[in-house]
């Protein structure tokens, strides 16, 4: 098996620095992020896209189990271990699809089997993931964007553009916006010809652009349908151009 990217969640700083220490000695797991409270925990899981969450219960704020709950909404959900020093909770956590449930202070050995059984369970989960996006490139009339609450379809001939947002991908259409884990080069790969890209953070959906002008200070601008203005970035002026010409 190849190597599994885990992501720690723990309010306390002393128990992940002891599962990492654990870790050391096992280099198929390395640890791509952590965090303290859940709200940090959901970004940085949709950013990293761990295969495994080790992850805490008691926390203030939102606490476990209903971190385990949101991100098991997610599109490409990880398979999620939690970790307490408390075992009432084992019974909710197993409803919640956990893969393992390990108690403070953890045992090597049982950290090395929940683990490994994660590990099996996310490579069969990777599989079917590659089945279902291959299923869905073929509905080439809609856009399937991984939110919060799953997977969304949304009509291709209503998204005006998609623009990169700090952590997350703003689409916006018709209906509203709605914000996806997914990434422009990404998207650059799946969108046919119809897309354009008009600014290193923002591609656009020709079939709605209404014209390109140029503004007082030199740089260019389009107008989309919905009348929204969108910067057109110097490096990309005469792709757009041409892209007006030949539509």
């Amino acid at each position: 098996m190849g190597l599994m990217r885990l992501y720690l969640v723990d309010d306390e700083q002393l128990a992940r620095t002891r599962f990492k220490r654990l870790l050391d000695k096992y280099p198929q797991f390395i640890v791509c992020g952590e965090a303290s409270n859940g709200e940090d925990a959901l970004i940085g899981v949709a950013t990293e896209q761990p295969d495994i969450v080790i992850l805490d219960i008691r926390m203030p704020g939102m606490d476990g189990l209903e971190v385990a709950q949101r991100i098991g909404k997610l599109a490409t959900s990880p398979a999620v271990v939690f970790c307490s020093a408390y075992e009432e909770y084992a019974l909710k956590a197993f409803k919640l699809n956990a893969i393992g449930y390990l108690l403070k202070p953890v045992d090597e050995d049982d950290m090395l089997q929940a683990l490994n059984q994660a590990q099996r369970l996310s490579q069969a989960q990777l599989k079917q993931v590659d089945a279902l996006r291959n299923d869905t490139t073929k509905d080439a009339d809609h856009f399937i964007a991984n939110t919060w609450n799953g997977q969304e379809r949304i009509p291709i001939n209503e998204i005006y553009y998609f623009r990169a947002d700090h952590k997350y991908l703003s689409i916006v259409h018709r209906r509203g916006e709605t914000l996806s884990n997914q990434t422009l080069k990404q998207l650059e790969q799946d969108l046919g010809d119809a897309f354009i890209r008009v600014h290193r953070n923002t591609i656009v959906n020709g079939r709605h652009i209404k014209l390109l002008r140029r503004m007082s200070k030199g740089q260019y601008a389009i107008r989309l349908g919905n009348e929204e203005s969108i910067d057109v970035s110097r490096r990309h002026v005469a792709r757009v151009k041409a892209f007006i010409q030949t539509t």
